[in-house]
């Protein structure tokens, strides 16, 4: 019997064997890692969408904020209490707190899509010059 027979086994049906399995594991690693990346990008493009909608409602908190100052300045004894309609979305001032030209607080809020922000303005005077001591986003009024 000669040594070349002992360590010969299989042969190329052997190596061919093993090049299969070594493709189908890198197939599959591949397709793990597409399948991940994919699912983080869906995740993220939700995430985004979130993120815009959510800003959305503080520029539309923002605007109600805006008209209900200009509306205290020239109707003297304006108490907010309203809604107003500003591309197709809305946005409430709520009731405007103090009376006369000093120390008054305009709250207003807006929902887009499910996301609610909140705008608390506090006004030391409203006339002859409005003086504004704080504009900010809250969570609760």
């Amino acid at each position: 019997m000669s040594t070349k027979s002992k360590f010969r086994r299989g042969g190329a049906r052997e190596t061919g064997f093993i090049a299969l399995i070594s493709i189908l594991i890198v197939g599959a690693l591949i397709l793990t890692i597409s399948v991940g990346l994919s699912l983080r990008s869906i995740g993220e493009s939700g995430m985004s969408l979130d993120e815009q909608e959510s800003n959305r409602a503080l520029a539309l908190a923002n605007v109600c904020a805006e008209t209900a100052a200009m509306k205290l300045v020239s109707i003297f004894h304006y108490a907010g209490n309203e809604s107003i309609i500003e591309a197709g979305e809305s946005c409430d001032i709520l009731p405007i707190s103090g009376s006369g030209n000093m120390n008054r607080t305009v709250k207003t809020q807006s929902t887009v899509s499910g996301y609610t922000r909140k705008i608390r303005v506090k006004v030391a005077q409203v006339s002859p010059l409005m003086v504004i001591l704080s504009w900010e986003e809250v969570g609760e009024f």
